[in-house]
């Protein structure tokens, strides 16, 4: 397996030993590398930047840096300022991760993982209060069970399969678990309507 990338990508996985300066990258012995892609489902996926974003791992200090693809289109010797906003990352299964955007993330968002085994905790952050809900394969995933104790709702298990899934106030920010062949899609959850329709089944 091909490790892409410097000393705080590739050199940050377990397995890679040998660094090949004429690749970019580290021969490693893991076959938990994958491919992680997401992308914004919004209107303006082609013409408003989130970017540059990163993708960051704590504990093994992994830090890699991504931008957008290239313009798609040239007007006369100008280009059209038009690219899409879907980013491929390799990174190591079996690690959390959290992906930091320069912009305003998307209100709907899909992610995918491409590997051969593992899966992966992200957690994005938002600028400011909000619900989501999660979709793993188009079925609704629920958050997990609220804590009265910590005031929120519960830490990630890991091991509930894939769309696992919590959202955080006030420090603001979404976590799930993804895993290969599973596409997650994030979408806004409309909360007020959602607390109108408990009141009026309660009373």
């Amino acid at each position: 397996m091909v490790g892409s990338g410097g000393p705080n990508v590739a050199g940050k996985y377990s397995g890679c030993q040998s660094k090949m300066d004429s690749w970019n990258g580290y021969l490693c012995k893991n076959r938990n590398i994958g491919m992680l892609v997401f992308e914004s489902l919004d209107p303006d996926t082609m013409d408003r930047s989130i970017q540059p974003i990163n993708i960051l791992n704590e504990e093994t200090g992994f830090n890699n840096t991504v931008n957008s693809y290239m313009d798609h289109v040239w007007d006369g010797f100008y280009t059209g300022q038009l690219r899409l906003s879907r980013f491929p990352v390799q990174l190591e299964t079996g690690e959390d991760y959290t992906v930091e955007m320069a912009g305003t993330p998307p209100k709907k968002m899909r992610y995918k993982l491409d590997a051969d085994i593992g899966g992966v905790k992200l957690k994005v952050p938002y600028p400011v209060a909000g619900s989501y809900t999660v979709k793993a394969n188009g079925r609704v995933v629920d958050y997990t069970e609220w804590d009265k104790e910590a005031g929120r709702h519960s830490a990630l298990t890991k091991n509930k399969g894939c769309g696992e899934n919590r959202y955080v106030g006030i420090e603001n920010f979404l976590e799930f678990y993804i895993t290969p062949d599973c596409d997650i899609e994030v979408v806004p959850r409309d909360a007020i309507m959602t607390k109108v329709r408990l009141e009026w089944t309660l009373d």
